[in-house]
């Protein structure tokens, strides 16, 4: 399957199962990953005697509904035009100099003392050429009068209170070349037998269509056996009581969670409050909060798993990482490489025990 078009249809069931489902739909979501259900390093949720922590609630005869999977033909060219318009691009201009507020598609690479420093390369970059755009200050100003397809260089310096203390304060050399100035029009690509093959490698649109159809078919299936999964557990959340907290582990989250934060806010040259305001729509309170709600997850889960005696097999950790890596368009590698074991094993550790929570329940049929 191709990369991107698997990439498109799936919509962060990764990550929204991982978490169970319970934060919302926050912009920047890696929090939500990293402080889950992972917990590397704080309380053992595995040897800890858990009943002194937390009492589940009812979790055999729960009631959820199961979406069926219909996709119309109307929905199918939906999801064609939605794909078609991820493969759009802006009209490109090559034969002529940057001007203040354009857009441009860019090579660069960053020098420290004529070495290159980590995280300071990119290719096929967007820059807006204008102050004020999330770079350093001097960066993106220095393309405004430059000629395409030129290489040029530039020194700039990285501010003292820059997020990484390592460059803080240093000057830099950039060698940039922008390839092309982007045009304001959007221009999406026709749905035609020699686009999905030379895209895609079908032989023409109406084999395209038909496992097109299967693909979004067996992506809404899954999604829709998330949505089930997570009712579920949202029943199982609101019905236990934490009787205590393992000592320091709220706090524990919530700084991880802060100092990342803070971290990034620096990173972009933003208040810490600011920042989670615009980029993750949360508030410091509800930081607390969110910390505390996943150790209230954790110590259900792993009561879960003890009360249920379930165990992820490695043989089911290998069937469900080949197939999310399927989903995903990516090789097992890539996406190990990408979430990370640890990620991938919590999300199929989750949906183990989800499993046996619905065979022990009333599941209903349903209509989309």
């Amino acid at each position: 399957m191709n990369k991107k078009l698997a990439c498109f249809l799936l919509a962060a069931v990764l990550t929204a199962a991982a978490t169970g489902c319970s934060k919302g739909d926050d912009t920047i979501t890696a929090d939500s990953i990293e402080t889950g259900f992972l917990n590397t390093d704080g309380f053992d949720y595995e040897s800890a005697d858990l009943s002194q922590y937390v009492v589940l609630g009812t979790y055999e005869g729960l009631s959820a509904d199961l979406a069926k999977v219909n996709v119309t033909e109307a929905e199918l060219d939906s999801e064609i035009d939605n794909l078609l318009s991820s493969y759009g691009y802006y009209e490109e201009f090559t034969d002529r100099q940057v001007q203040e507020g354009d857009t441009v598609r860019a090579d660069y690479t960053g020098y420290l003392n004529g070495v290159p420093f980590e995280g300071g390369a990119a290719t096929d970059q967007e820059i807006t050429a204008a102050s004020g755009t999330g770079y350093i200050d001097g960066f993106a100003e220095a393309f405004i009068g430059q000629m395409t397809g030129v290489e040029f260089s530039f020194d700039v310096t990285f501010p003292k209170d820059y997020g990484n203390a390592e460059m803080a304060g240093k000057e830099v050399t950039f060698v940039c070349t922008a390839h092309a100035v982007l045009g304001d029009e959007y221009i999406i690509p026709e749905l035609t037998d020699a686009f999905v093959k030379d895209t895609f490698g079908y032989n023409n649109v109406e084999e395209f269509r038909i496992l097109f159809r299967d693909t979004v078919e067996e992506q809404r299936a899954y999604e829709n056996e998330s949505a089930m999964y997570s009712s579920l557990w949202t029943q199982i959340v609101e019905g236990s009581t934490v009787l205590k907290y393992p000592d320091g582990e709220v706090d524990r989250l919530y700084n991880e969670s802060k100092a990342m934060y803070q971290y990034y806010a620096e990173m972009y040259g933003v208040e810490y409050d600011v920042f989670l305001a615009n980029y993750v729509g949360v508030t410091d309170e509800q930081l607390k909060s969110d910390s505390e709600l996943y150790v209230k997850e954790d110590l259900i889960l792993y009561a879960l798993i003890e009360a249920l005696d379930t165990e992820l097999t490695e043989e089911e950790y290998n069937t469900g990482r080949t197939f999310l890596a399927r989903m995903y368009g990516m090789t097992e590698e890539e996406f190990v490489s990408y979430y990370g074991e640890e990620t991938i094993r919590a999300t199929l550790n989750w949906e183990d025990v989800m499993k046996t929570v619905a065979s022990k329940s009333n599941i209903k049929e349903v209509n989309a």
